[in-house]
């Protein structure tokens, strides 16, 4: 009867920390909708907010963390459920990561409003549509338990970084070409840095997915090296 107790305890303990994980995953999601909106129309109440609510995801990294390591010291877990602990800790830094970088772009598109001398934002609403969904998509197939899936998410990056070495070449010739829009040139081709970054975090996230269902980590191997 105690063993059975214990047990129940135990899966509380998971599923606690399962449902943190997923809070701080769908705040991560509206936080990069969020600033990904205030960026594609100068909203500056919405850069606001997406600034405001970042401490929510700081909290529940630390929060995570603390419950990840108060199971693996107490309760001797078996090897899935130790996948499970350290991939959500794993997890949780690069989603709090993903709230950072949507933090600083919400910051940079402050100081964009009112500029209207930088003529033109190359691909960055293509490149947000596709940060986007890497990072639902991420988040989905954590929810899902869906490991082949995730297996896809890293080759999908390749083009994010494209777009970003595109963005990096065309703002600085433009930079060159008429100095007087270097300040809001450099806030796009950092605009475009942070987007790039996001999509690595989604892409590390999906690697974790694969190691915690199939206990295999496909970093660095030949199927998922991005460019």
């Amino acid at each position: 009867m105690t063993q059975n107790i214990q047990k129940r305890f135990y899966h509380a303990e998971l599923q606690e920390l399962r449902d943190h994980l997923l809070l701080m995953a769908t705040l991560a999601i509206e936080s990069v909708s969020n600033t990904i909106q205030a960026l594609e129309s100068f909203d500056m109440d919405t850069a606001e907010r997406v600034i405001r609510d970042d401490d929510q995801l700081d909290e529940l990294e630390i929060r995570i963390d603390a419950e990840a390591t108060r199971y693996i010291s107490l309760r001797a877990p078996v090897a899935s459920d130790v996948r499970l602990v350290m991939v959500a800790m794993k997890a949780s830094h690069e989603l709090e990561r993903i709230g950072d970088e949507a933090t600083g772009i919400a910051k940079r598109v402050m100081r964009l409003v009112g500029e209207s001398r930088f003529g033109g934002t190359g691909r960055i609403k293509e490149m947000c549509a596709l940060v986007l969904a890497q990072v639902r998509d991420a988040v989905r197939c954590l929810i899902d338990q869906d490991a082949p899936r995730a297996a896809g998410i890293p080759m999908r990056d390749k083009q994010i970084d494209e777009m970003h070495k595109e963005h990096h070449i065309l703002f600085s010739d433009r930079i060159m070409d008429d100095p007087t829009k270097a300040g809001s040139l450099i806030e796009l081709i950092f605009i475009s840095k942070a987007l790039e970054r996001i999509g690595d975090h989604a892409t590390n996230i999906a690697e974790e997915i694969v190691f915690l269902y199939q206990a295999e980590d496909i970093r660095h191997t030949d199927r998922v090296k991005r460019s």
